[in-house]
């Protein structure tokens, strides 16, 4: 299973994205797994240590981070995490502060990733969060019709989790506001 290191929301912002979700839910279109909460990943990996978030500490300093959630995009069935159908996400915009914050984890994290994937890499990464996964092509513009409403917002990123794939486990490093 892939373990990921990813930005995590305050609660208002989370619960922004959870009523997307849900809103795309009753509208019979498929959800991000239940054991996951609205993230955005910086990092997936075939292992990623423990001792990762210890390193993350003077990034988890930088946060709260303001990000803007902008317009759906959808990944293609053959994307990581796709799971065979395509994947509609709301694309976040990639401030500077983001970006650095993506480059100082890559940095710090390194020595306790093992198989890093490239689409997280700087240059390939496509920073968004989830809200739909295995949709069928028909399924894709009904989802965009539901979200046609939404705008863009910004979101508070107030810390880092370790999301352990294997045990479905996270461990949560608070940024200094939580």
């Amino acid at each position: 299973m892939v373990h990921s290191l990813e930005l995590v929301f305050d609660d208002a912002a989370a619960a922004a994205v959870v009523a997307e979700v849900n809103r795309l839910s009753a509208a019979g279109l498929r959800a991000p797994h239940t054991d996951q909460r609205p993230h955005i990943t910086l990092v997936a990996a075939r292992a990623i240590g423990p001792s990762a978030l210890t390193a993350l500490a003077p990034v988890s300093q930088r946060l709260p981070a303001t990000v803007r959630l902008g317009a759906p995009i959808v990944f293609s069935p053959g994307a990581a995490g796709s799971h065979g159908g395509f994947v509609l996400a709301r694309a976040v915009v990639p401030s500077t502060e983001l970006l650095g914050i993506h480059a100082t984890v890559l940095r710090l994290a390194g020595e306790h990733i093992d198989g890093d994937v490239d689409h997280c890499r700087p240059g390939a990464w496509t920073p968004h969060v989830t809200l739909a996964r295995r949709l069928t092509a028909e399924q894709v513009g009904a989802a965009v019709d539901v979200l046609a409403d939404a705008g863009d917002f910004e979101a508070v990123a107030a810390g880092i989790r370790r999301w352990d794939g294997d045990t479905k486990a996270e461990t949560v490093l608070p940024g200094r506001a939580c």
